[in-house]
């Protein structure tokens, strides 16, 4: 294999100039960077990684954690983060837990051992042991989608509370009377707590009665059609139904229709997310937008600020959203 030698050789210039473009240091001419680059091609030229790591004490190696690949807001978070970490010369390392919360605590303990310089962890829970094992980590974690601020865990969030409530009040000005709330598991504090806890809210404001029910489903659309298939047949005043994702409402539809009731006519649907599967069901989904590609690149500007200056104080963003109105509600 080629060495720096035979590198500098080619290009015409001294090693140092070689190991200064492969280091990308500041002060190397684009002229000679480009001759230099066009060399290392040529010779097929690898630069020891492992030695230049031992050398910086640094890995630019970040690890991310994630509950499921499929998911709209983890698709878009990642690409996100990429374009961010790509600019500052990161690399990705991905682990994806299958929802398994204890998969969780094992990915945090092994990015350590891989010496990643950060982690970031799209959260669906937040208790004691995972508190713990963020706290015992020798490298920064930064949160997204769940708010660790409390424990002094830098987050990025979105507004589960306010968009549970903008979703009451537009089904109530959409004349609904009945509405039922389906979520996923307790332990999702934003998701299906702060979800619900806006609409109930929102429901107080405007003196109408309490959600008919607050039910508990997976994150599918599976999950949705059976939830509502179940829930129709003891709710049959049911009038609208919001979901805590699109997945979960795209479900809902089918179980409405299958009883030939109308989504949207006879019963208003609203999701959260903006799947774009809402677009092409029938009726089109109404939803909510959040930005998930923006809190993937405020994660990622977080997480740099935290390793580059360990001192920094731990923060907390607070993401907005849009609503998206369609033909279900």
């Amino acid at each position: 294999m080629s060495g720096l030698h035979t590198v500098a050789k080619l290009a015409g210039v001294s090693k140092s100039t070689v190991s200064r473009v492969i280091n990308n240091e500041y002060g190397v001419k684009a002229s000679t960077k480009e001759k230099v680059q066009k060399a290392i091609v040529e010779c097929g030229y690898m630069a020891n990684q492992v030695a230049r790591d031992l050398k910086s004490q640094k890995t630019n190696l970040i690890g991310v954690i994630a509950p499921r690949i499929s998911s709209n807001a983890v698709s878009l978070g990642l690409e996100g983060m990429a374009d961010i970490f790509e600019q500052a010369g990161k690399h990705l390392l991905l682990a994806n837990t299958l929802q398994n919360n204890e998969k969780e605590i094992e990915y945090i303990m092994r990015f350590n051992q891989r010496r990643v310089e950060g982690i970031l962890l799209f959260a669906t829970h937040l208790d004691t042991p995972l508190i713990e094992a963020i706290n015992h980590s020798t490298v920064p974690i930064v949160l997204i989608g769940q708010d660790g601020s409390l424990f002094n865990i830098p987050s990025i969030i979105h507004d589960d509370i306010r968009v549970g409530f903008s979703a009451g009040m537009r089904l109530i000005e959409a004349g609904a009377k009945n509405i039922g709330f389906i979520g996923v598991h307790s332990q999702d504090a934003a998701v299906d707590g702060a979800r619900y806890q806006g609409l109930v809210q929102a429901l107080q404001h405007a003196k109408q009665v309490a959600p008919l029910f607050h039910s508990h489903g997976e994150f599918t659309i599976e999950s949705g059609y059976q939830q509502t298939k179940k829930l129709l047949m003891e709710w049959p005043q049911l009038d609208a139904l919001f979901c805590a994702t699109d997945r979960i409402a795209i479900g809902a539809m089918r179980a409405i229709t299958e009883i030939n009731k109308v989504p949207g006519k006879d019963i208003k649907v609203l999701g959260v997310g903006n799947d774009e599967l809402g677009q092409v069901c029938t009726p089109s989904l109404s939803t909510f937008n959040y930005a998930f590609t923006l809190s993937g690149k405020k994660s990622a500007l977080m997480l740099l600020d935290l390793i580059e200056n360990k001192n920094a104080e731990v923060s907390k963003l607070v993401l907005s959203f849009d609503a998206i109105e369609r033909g279900s509600c």
